[in-house]
């Protein structure tokens, strides 16, 4: 997890004046304590309940026009003491994260950091029983936008509390146990550029004219079953373009998981290619990620059905997450929120102009702070209405720091790197991976300022050494 400079944004994280020893002799000597656990209870230190909702900021960070630091959506712990130095507090003073202790060899942390993001990235399940409508923007089938109706916070609709709580986690850990993390976007990128565009029937002039607009930039044309794509012409697009599922379940969604089998092995016979994406025609959402199941037997790795307009960000992250099943277990299967869609001229009626303004001032965003994704479905029926918004787009994605990617690449690569594993071993640490890995980038927080390692492709395992003991 990268900040989007380049470089571990240690002034944000507290620790700008820290010099951690890059791999202690033992990483376990790094403690992190949950103040709601029962044996928790420190001398002069005292704990409270505190409310879900207020929003916790950085110390003296109370009197400038900041962002806000975290919203959390459950109740927590905060504490106060002489022997705790906050972190993150509350409107009050009191302490949600911070160290117990001068050596900061003990982190203290009063959220529920797991439910927390799970709550963010894969929505509330009792608003399955509370919420009376679950359309959206008109259409009358479900959309799992319901899911997420209360996380929004009016004039931070852009800010991803998810992230800023995971990265925040991370690299304390990190910092304090003198450990690396890796990278989120391949080859340490800041910024990822996914274009997709869902097929509804498309004219193939239609696909003819995006692909002359792209001219070789990746995007990812989701298929229904009845695109007026064949075998034949299929064979003409260029190496830019991958291919994944649109399944289209909206006359019969109570036999999604049948449509949902079907339909891919429909788009995976006329393709001859592995299809690993999906998104739903219609954003179809039955119940509380009823169609996991669906996905999880077709095989489908990574879904982008939760339906993004115009940055605003209800799932609290830019970046893919592992989805947990309603019985607690984890499935392999990702999901990653589709930031951007066409329809911000067609039922936002914004101009080309103040779209780009809204993509730009997001992608300022991701660069100042945390890694990201940003998802666009531009559907190739309306590219007509959109050639500079695709310009717009294609400009960042070719900067330095970011990265255009496919969304069948990017499903791929993830599940490569959902296998590694992370050992420490008399001080050394390594990376073991059962099969090949590249595009992959490491960093350490314990040292503020220095580079991240690009790793060479590997499998098996590669050791890992802070850039101060790498020896030319």
């Amino acid at each position: 997890m990268d900040a989007a400079d380049g470089k571990p944004n240690s002034a944000r994280l507290g620790i700008a004046d820290t010099r951690w020893d890059p791999v202690p002799s033992s990483p376990d000597s790094f403690d992190v304590v949950f103040a709601s656990d029962p044996a928790f209870p420190v001398a002069d230190v005292t704990c409270q309940v505190e409310p879900a909702g207020q929003l916790i900021r950085e110390p003296r960070a109370w009197f400038r026009k900041r962002t806000p630091a975290y919203r959390p959506l459950f109740p927590h712990v905060s504490v106060s003491g002489r022997s705790v130095i906050p972190f993150w507090v509350t409107p009050r003073g009191r302490t949600v994260i911070g160290w117990l202790g001068e050596s900061r060899r003990r982190l203290l942390v009063g959220l529920n950091v797991v439910e927390e993001l799970i709550r963010y990235t894969q929505g509330d399940p009792g608003k399955l029983a509370s919420s009376a409508d679950r359309t959206l923007w008109g259409y009358g089938n479900e959309r799992s936008t319901f899911l997420y109706e209360d996380h929004i916070v009016p004039g931070f609709e852009l800010v991803p509390w998810a992230d800023q709580l995971g990265y925040a986690i991370a690299h304390l850990i990190a910092a304090g146990s003198g450990l690396p993390l890796l990278c989120p976007l391949p080859n340490g990128k800041a910024g990822g550029i996914l274009v997709t565009g869902d097929d509804d029937q498309a004219f193939l002039e239609k696909y003819d004219e995006q692909l002359r607009l792209l001219d070789g930039f990746p995007i990812t044309y989701l298929l229904l079953p009845t695109t007026g794509q064949t075998a034949k012409t299929l064979t003409k697009l260029p190496k830019s373009v991958e291919l994944g599922v649109h399944i289209d379940a909206l006359a019969c969604p109570e036999r999604y998981d049948t449509v949902c089998n079907e339909q891919t092995a429909a788009i995976r016979a006329l393709t001859g290619k592995p299809i690993r994406t999906v998104r739903n025609h219609g954003h179809l959402n039955r119940d509380y990620w009823g169609h996991l199941p669906a996905w999880e037997q077709a095989r489908l790795s990574l879904d982008l059905n939760n339906r993004g307009l115009d940055g605003t960000c209800p799932t609290g992250s830019y970046l893919p997450f592992q989805v947990r099943r309603g019985d607690g277990s984890w499935s392999s299967h990702m999901s990653l929120f589709s930031t951007f869609s066409d329809s911000m001229l067609y039922l936002q009626k914004w101009p080309q102009k103040k779209q780009i303004r809204c993509i730009r001032g997001l992608a300022g965003q991701i660069e100042r702070s945390f890694p990201g994704v940003m998802v666009f479905n531009f559907h190739p029926q309306n590219v007509s209405d959109g050639y500079e918004v695709h310009r717009a787009v294609m400009e960042i994605g070719r900067r330095r720091d970011w990265v255009a990617l496919g969304a069948e690449s990017y499903a791929a690569w993830l599940l490569a790197t959902a296998t590694l594993r992370m050992t420490v071993r008399s001080g050394c640490v390594a990376l073991e991976a059962p099969d090949n890995i590249h595009q992959l980038a490491v960093y350490w927080p314990s040292l503020p300022g220095s580079p991240k390692q690009l790793l060479s492709k590997w499998d098996g395992v590669i050791e890992l050494r802070p850039p101060s003991q790498i020896v030319v």
